[in-house]
């Protein structure tokens, strides 16, 4: 069995599950997933959001984990406490690059500051721990129409309103501003407007008669505080995270916020014309981690 530790937002959640299909589709496809929902059921401000998509199943919920994954939890806590936890990124990189064999003859997958390795080890393992956030485009393009099936989501009703047929019947942009816990974070406070000004600006030299749609968590302080350099759609009405991201994925083109929740919706999109611009600094801090980028991306400074 795999088992992964749902944490975070609908586009964490999905990078989580993605990696434990990898890891599936590695090991021969016969081991089954498990969802271990301890951290993401006790979330006052996330819920649970995979249970939408095509690949769900009830029984892949692990609401009480088992003794080894117990245990695996344990020794994941104080490797990473006592040699990788506070450190600066470089060196909890290096360490957690050191420890990962240790981690795989346990049966663990940690990665949250590492580069993501292969281990022979992991195939002498029943259970298989996975836990870490796993942003690396590298590992998902190759299987990206597995994930495309996988994160199908049908939505008739939505499907049927004007909002979803305008966006697929022009060359639709969608513009994804992430607001609410990123407004003056020291981290991930990012895109300016400035940035989303210079974006609109690099579609508009690539894309035909571009229509831009502009999403966020927060529209109504978008629409009173931000300008941009062209008429814009806002999409004003409250979805659910995945109804919004079905919405977003309807869209040819993208212009992308620091935002693993935009990521998604540009990597599911299907238009084989499909222009992305993304924020050049993923986040404020200098990194020189960025394997969430893809190669085709247009990279604008922020």
């Amino acid at each position: 069995m795999i088992v992964v530790k749902i944490k975070g937002g609908l586009g964490n959640q999905m990078f989580e599950y993605a990696m434990a299909r990898k890891m599936q589709i590695d090991l021969g496809g016969r081991e089954k997933i498990a969802l271990e929902m301890s951290v993401i059921g006790s979330d006052q401000l996330r819920q649970f959001e995979l249970s939408h998509f095509a690949f769900f199943d009830r029984g892949m919920i692990l609401s009480e984990p088992g003794r080894i994954v117990r245990i695996q939890e344990w020794f994941r806590k104080k490797l990473v406490s006592y040699f990788i936890a506070g450190r600066a990124e470089e060196i909890a990189g290096r360490r957690e690059n050191f420890w990962g064999t240790f981690f795989a003859l346990l049966g663990i997958v940690q990665r949250d500051h590492s580069q993501m390795r292969e281990s022979f080890w992991l195939r002498f393992h029943r259970n298989i721990y996975i836990n870490g956030w796993f942003q690396d485009a590298s590992l998902f393009e190759p299987m990206r129409e597995v994930l495309r099936k996988d994160f199908a989501y049908s939505v008739p009703a939505l499907a049927d309103t004007d909002i979803c047929r305008k966006i697929q019947t022009v060359n639709s942009v969608c513009v994804h501003v992430r607001r609410g816990d990123y407004v003056n974070h020291p981290i991930f406070d990012v895109c300016s407007e400035a940035y989303y000004g210079r974006a609109m600006k690099c579609i508009a030299k690539k894309v035909t008669n571009p229509v831009f749609f502009v999403f966020s968590d927060d529209i109504g302080q978008v629409e009173r505080e931000m300008a941009f350099p062209y008429p814009v759609i806002y999409v004003r009405k409250r979805h659910e995270a995945c109804d919004e991201m079905f919405l977003m994925r309807q869209c040819r083109h993208f212009i992308l916020s620091n935002s693993t929740f935009s990521w998604w919706a540009q990597f599911l999109g299907e238009a084989s014309d499909k222009v992305v611009v993304a924020p050049a600094k993923w986040r404020r801090l200098d990194e020189t981690d960025r394997k969430i980028y893809m190669d085709e991306w247009i990279l604008v400074d922020v």
